[in-house]
C-alpha cells in the first residue's frame, strides 16, 4: 500500500501532537518497511526549523538506511497555507495514495473517494470542559473535528474515553473508529542504569505537562505544600511554557517552596527524558486527558505512580497507580506520600509488564496497517 499523512505536525509541532505524529510514523517505517509512505509538507523554506527527531527519522529511514530501498516519499508543495484543506487530498489521489492518515483531528475536504480518509481523534476536550478553551479556539477545533468525521472512512481514537466522548458530541462517528493507544519511545524505557538523578542526589517527584488550567499545577504545589515537611522529595515540573506558568511561580515562593519545587521550561527531549528516568516518582493531577502520553512514558520508565482518579488513567493502567481526586489536595497529598512506601512500590513493580503491552511500538503499528488493509478503496 502507499499511505500519505499531512507531516505538519511531524515537522514542526513540538508537543503531543508533534510526538504523536513522528512516534507513529517512525514505528511503521521501522516495522513495515513493505509499504510506502508520503509525507506531504507545503513549508519549503522552514525544514531547518523542524523537530530534531523528525529530520532524524528521515536520516535513518531515507537514501542514508544501508541496504534496504527507500521507506518513504517526502513531497513538498510551495502552496497557500489553506493547501492542507484544499489541495493536499487531490494530490494524494495523484500520487497514487491508497490511504491518507489525518494524525491530528483533521483530513483534507477535497480528498476523494479513491482515497480512503483515516482520522485520529485526540480528544474533545474542548467539548467536554469548554471554559478551557478561547471561543475561536473551540470554534475551529469543532470545524475541523466536525469535517474529518464526515470526510474519514474510518476514525482512529486514542482511547475508550475519548471514543466515548466523540461518539457522545459526534453521533455520525458511531460504529466508526478504533481505539489505538499511542506508543512510548523506547529512551523512555528503564534499565538497570537508568535511574539518575539530575542536578542533585536529592530523591524527586515529576510531573511533565504543559502549563496550562487542565493540566492543575496549583493543586499540585498545594498538595506539596502540605507534606514538605514529611518527606525529603522534591518536586519537579517539567513542559512548555504556558498561560498558568507566571501565577505557578508566584504560588511557590509565597509557599516558601523554592528550594523544593524546580520549574522547568521547554526543554529538549533528552533533558524531558533524563528528568523522568532520574525521577522517584510520577504524579499526575490533570483534569482531564484524551490519553496521557506521560503517563505510559512514565509507566515504561518503572516509576511509582500516584494519578487522578480520571476515566481515562483508569482505562489505560487500570489498578497499579495510587488514585487520588484532582480537586482535592489533601488526598492528592496522602497519595504522593504513599509511592515513597517500598511495598507500594514494589506491588506496582509487579503489574508493569502486563500493563505495558497496551503501548507497545510494533503493536500499535500492525493495529494501524491492519485498520489501512481494512479501509483501503484498491484493496
Amino acid at each position: 500500500m502507499k499511505i500519505g499523512f499531512d507531516a505538519k505536525r511531524f515537522f514542526f509541532n513540538h508537543s503531543g501532537l508533534g510526538n504523536y505524529s513522528r512516534r507513529l510514523i517512525e514505528s511503521l517505517l521501522k516495522y513495515h518497511p513493505e509499504h510506502e509512505y508520503v509525507l506531504y509538507v507545503d513549508r519549503l523554506n522552514a525544514l531547518d526549523k523542524a523537530h530534531p527527531d523528525a529530520l532524524r527519522i528521515l536520516e535513518h529511514y531515507g537514501n542514508s538506511a544501508s541496504n534496504s530501498p527507500d521507506r518513504y516519499t517526502l513531497v513538498m508543495v510551495d502552496a497557500p497555507k489553506w493547501w492542507r484543506i484544499w489541495g493536499m487530498g487531490k494530490r494524494a489521489a495523484i500520487d497514487g495514495v491508497d490511504v491518507f492518515h489525518g494524525l491530528s483531528n483533521e483530513l483534507p475536504w477535497d480528498l476523494p473517494k479513491s482515497v480512503a480518509g483515516v482520522c485520529t481523534i485526540h480528544d474533545v476536550i474542548y467539548k467536554v470542559f469548554p471554559s478551557y478553551s478561547r471561543w475561536w479556539d473551540r470554534t475551529m477545533y469543532h470545524w475541523k473535528t466536525n469535517k474529518a468525521i464526515n470526510v474519514a472512512s474510518q476514525l482512529v481514537v486514542t482511547s475508550q474515553t475519548t471514543q466515548k466522548q466523540v461518539e457522545s458530541y459526534y453521533p455520525r462517528a458511531t460504529g466508526r473508529s478504533s481505539v489505538i493507544y499511542q506508543a512510548v519511545d523506547d529512551a523512555y524505557y528503564s534499565n538497570e542504569n537508568s535511574r539518575h538523578f539530575i542536578h542533585d542526589e536529592v530523591p524527586y517527584f515529576v510531573y511533565q505537562s504543559s502549563f496550562t488550567d487542565r493540566k492543575n499545577h496549583g493543586a499540585l504545589i498545594e498538595a506539596f505544600s502540605l507534606i514538605q515537611k514529611q518527606t525529603s522529595w522534591n518536586l519537579k515540573l517539567v513542559g512548555l511554557n504556558g498561560p498558568t506558568l507566571s501565577a505557578l511561580q508566584s504560588q511557590i515562593e509565597s509557599l516558601g517552596l523554592s528550594s523544593r519545587i524546580t520549574c522547568l521550561i521547554d526543554q529538549p527531549k533528552d533533558v524531558l527524558i533524563s528528568v523522568v528516568k532520574g525521577a522517584s516518582g510520577f504524579v499526575y493531577p490533570s483534569l482531564n486527558e484524551g490519553f496521557g502520553i506521560p503517563l505510559a512514558e512514565s509507566l515504561a520508565a518503572n516509576l511509582p505512580m500516584a494519578v487522578s482518579n480520571i476515566e481515562v488513567f483508569k482505562e489505560l493502567v487500570e489498578d497499579l497507580p495510587v488514585y487520588f481526586h484532582p480537586n482535592k489536595p489533601n488526598e492528592m497529598a496522602a497519595a504522593m506520600m504513599s509511592i515513597t512506601s517500598n511495598e507500594i512500590q514494589a506491588q506496582q513493580r509487579m503489574k508493569r509488564e502486563v500493563l505495558l503491552k497496551k503501548v507497545d511500538a510494533q503493536s500499535i503499528a500492525k493495529q494501524c496497517v491492519e485498520l489501512y488493509q481494512k479501509v483501503s478503496v484498491r484493496g
